[in-house]
């Protein structure tokens, strides 16, 4: 018997039939394999991904973290800057010794502090203003000069007015300028009850 006629015969067919059935039960397992086995890679995919997701919001927010100490620490420091340059204690005698340690480094002369007054903040309800009057003489330019360092220095101070007028002396002005300085607020400790 030849192939060609054992294929024309009907165990032939059955043949023929039974590998086609066979073929497609083999693709069958093998696709269900290979889908089980793609769905598999995808759920890993979705989990790696997911994952590397919260590691960058992990590392995200320790590098917050360490900066958030960073800024901390910064932050106090500007505080106390700015609390060393607010009046305390005895408020006339820290102006006058303020303003002679400034007044030393400037080339104004004769400069006087007048006794001042506490008045309220308008927008800072816990903070009030020491408002002392200063006279000091010099050229323009050394009187331009002191008054900037004055606003260096005191960053929260407020220079309400300035009034120069010439005086005998050549090349001379006696200048005055009303000063409110910010006075450091009296925290009292909050004393817990007795039980």
């Amino acid at each position: 018997m030849n192939g060609m006629n054992f294929l024309n015969t009907e165990k032939g067919k059955q043949f023929i039939l039974l590998a086609l059935a066979a073929l497609g039960i083999i693709g069958g397992v093998a696709w269900y394999y290979d889908y089980n086995q793609w769905t598999i890679h995808q759920a890993c995919l979705a989990k790696t991904a997911k994952l590397k997701t919260d590691i960058a919001t992990a590392q995200q927010l320790a590098l917050t973290v360490a900066q958030t100490a960073d800024l901390r620490v910064q932050m106090q420091q500007f505080v106390d800057a700015h609390e060393a340059t607010m009046v305390s204690g005895d408020q006339f005698a820290w102006v006058i010794r303020e303003i002679s340690q400034l007044a030393e480094s400037q080339s104004v002369g004769n400069v006087i502090t007048q006794a001042g007054a506490v008045i309220p903040h308008a927008r800072k309800s816990a903070y009030s203003w020491y408002v002392t009057h200063l006279e000091f003489s010099g050229n323009y330019d050394q009187i331009a000069q002191f008054i900037q360092t004055l606003e260096n220095h005191f960053p929260e101070a407020e220079i309400r007015s300035v009034t120069i007028a010439m005086t005998e002396a050549a090349g001379s002005q006696r200048a005055g300028l009303d000063l409110a300085l910010l006075v450091q607020p009296v925290v009292t400790p909050k004393i817990a009850p007795k039980s």
